[in-house]
């Protein structure tokens, strides 16, 4: 069951990409999304739905999206505590029987019809969420782990029947489904009324028209998509500048934005300027410059931010674009790369130290394990490492948490976590 809940990158390498495609066809997946008339006027996609976007591997995306789209069926109920239970059962899925935890929904509105009798399998952080309402997350959880689900059962009934006879106990909830496979699973629960959901489609379309109006105001500017990863809930990708400029010890780079969605959790919506170092026809890594007091290069729209405000927030994205000449200011003035085996053994040794993420990834640990000469033209050396680090087939969220580590460590010379 875990399996098609993971977020997994796609290899871009091994897919064949037209790198074109039409406004209207790409708009197509917005098709039954809340906020697609608003989206269609702030855009004025009627002027523009016969241009084509020139995007590398907008396709190889377009396609994944609709993927999840056609064969994920995202919606939401509103529900009562009173009229939910929740309990472990045994249940076959994808040919495998196991024991998962059930919200049965003895009632619930879906916009203004009442519906009964449903059951969802709890996914992601669903089950927490409705146990925090009681603060007995940990002791629920626990009770499920030592195979004492009925008393686990026992204790939420026993709210349940408070909520029955009191409002204050009466929790009005946005319970946000998805059907897959034949089943119904719960995979959030949110707010009534300060929740907006964006997700993934919405995420991918926008983005692309970004780029392809920043493309059309900047001539000459061409963009490719660098690197993807995806489910249903969660979206993040790269989109890079495909001309390269020279930064010196650095070699050649390019500005690039790491665009990314979440709708689990605290997620939001985000855009953020980022360095892509590399060559052309190379995947290179990236690294990720902080924030300055002066200059803004992220731009994160939380889930209870209403469409209207999103709407202008998303037509100033523009102003974390175009950066390259900045980036190759600030990397030049980088004083650590006198030292590159310096900062060869502070990422090895963050990523060998005990408590870290990567400690079992030993290929990881090989890369950084050969020492480099303290010359400036030997930083190339630690560059390379960078890259066969960024090349590295490894879970998706700990490849993120690399790319952050390597940045650091390079642009700021960070001994610290």
């Amino acid at each position: 069951m875990e399996e098609k809940f993971v977020q997994k990158s796609i290899n871009l390498s091994e897919v064949r990409s037209t790198g074109k495609m039409k406004v209207e066809t790409l708009c197509e997946l917005l098709d039954g999304h809340p906020y697609k008339a608003a989206f269609y006027k702030v855009f004025d996609i009627e002027k523009i739905k016969n241009e084509i976007i020139a995007i590398d591997h907008i396709d190889t995306l377009y396609n994944r999206v609709k993927y999840f789209d056609k064969n994920y069926k995202r919606h939401a109920i509103l529900g009562q505590t009173k009229d939910i239970n929740v309990y472990e059962e045994v249940k076959e899925i994808d040919g495998i029987k196991e024991k998962v935890v059930i919200f049965h929904f003895e009632e619930y509105v879906v916009i203004d019809e009442i519906g009964q009798d449903l059951k969802a399998v709890a996914k992601y952080d669903s089950k927490n969420t409705f146990l925090d309402d009681y603060v007995m997350t940990k002791y629920a959880n626990n009770l499920f782990k030592i195979g004492q689900g009925d008393l686990a059962r026992q204790n939420v009934q026993y709210f349940k029947d408070l909520a029955s006879s009191s409002d204050n106990y009466n929790k009005h909830k946005s319970f946000r489904l998805v059907d897959t496979g034949g089943i119904t699973y719960l995979r959030g629960i949110t707010s009534v009324s300060k929740y907006f959901e964006y997700g993934v489609d919405f995420t991918f379309v926008v983005a692309m028209l970004i780029f392809h109006d920043n493309m059309k105001k900047n001539k000459g500017t061409e963009y490719k998509i660098q690197s993807a990863a995806l489910n249903e809930s969660k979206l993040e990708f790269i989109v890079a500048e495909k001309f390269m400029k020279n930064a010196g010890s650095f070699g050649e780079v390019s500005t690039a934005v790491k665009i990314s969605t979440n709708d689990l959790g605290q997620g939001s919506l985000n855009f953020q300027n980022i360095i892509h170092v590399g060559k052309v026809n190379e995947n290179g890594f990236y690294l990720f410059p902080k924030e300055s007091k002066v200059e803004v290069n992220k731009i994160a729209i939380s889930h209870t931010t209403k469409p209207d405000n999103v709407f202008a927030t998303l037509l100033g994205v523009g102003n974390v674009m175009n950066t390259s000449d900045r980036f190759i200011k600030e990397l030049n003035e980088v004083k650590t790369i006198k030292s590159p085996d310096e900062l060869r053994v502070r990422i090895k040794a963050k990523i060998d130290h005990p408590r870290s993420s990567f400690k079992d990834v030993k290929k990881l640990s090989d890369i950084f394990k050969t020492k480099i000469d303290n010359d400036v033209k030997h930083f190339s050396k630690l560059l390379e490492m960078c890259n066969k680090a960024e090349e590295l087939e490894i879970d998706y969220d700990l490849k993120d948490k690399l790319r952050y580590l390597i940045s650091d460590i390079i642009l700021y010379g960070n001994s610290q976590s």
